[in-house]
């Protein structure tokens, strides 16, 4: 019995790493949960991050990409997508936004902690 466990344990170890890292938990105004699915460093302090939000009862999941700026903690939305339902990922192409500007972090805001969340990751 007790191998059996140690070997259980063993396989669901690693599928637990894969799993996308909750950075912002529910909030008593905010009923959503916040992910980081994949980040990657550039060049320059900035990481390419794809995050995404599950909407009250995993009503939706909205998907966010953009770039952090760690060296001015500023951040560039690129593009997103909203999805019906709990989605581990993106099943549709996100659609660039228009009109990208790198924004000022506003503190408590869900983008501040994400940037903030990824740039400490990558210290």
């Amino acid at each position: 019995m007790k191998r059996q466990f140690i070997i259980y344990l063993l396989i669901l170890i690693p599928q637990i790493g894969l799993a996308n890292q909750l950075y912002r938990s529910p909030q008593p105004v905010d009923n959503g949960k916040y992910y980081i699915i994949e980040h990657k460093k550039l060049d320059d302090g900035l990481i390419d991050v794809l995050s995404s939000r599950v909407g009250k009862n995993n009503a939706y999941t909205d998907f966010t990409k953009l770039n952090a700026d760690c060296k001015s903690l500023k951040y560039l939305e690129l593009g997103g997508t909203s999805e019906d339902g709990l989605r581990d990922a993106p099943t549709k192409t996100l659609r660039p936004w228009s009109n990208a500007k790198w924004t000022s972090l506003v503190s408590g805001s869900s983008k501040s902690d994400l940037v903030q969340y990824v740039c400490k990751a990558q210290r």
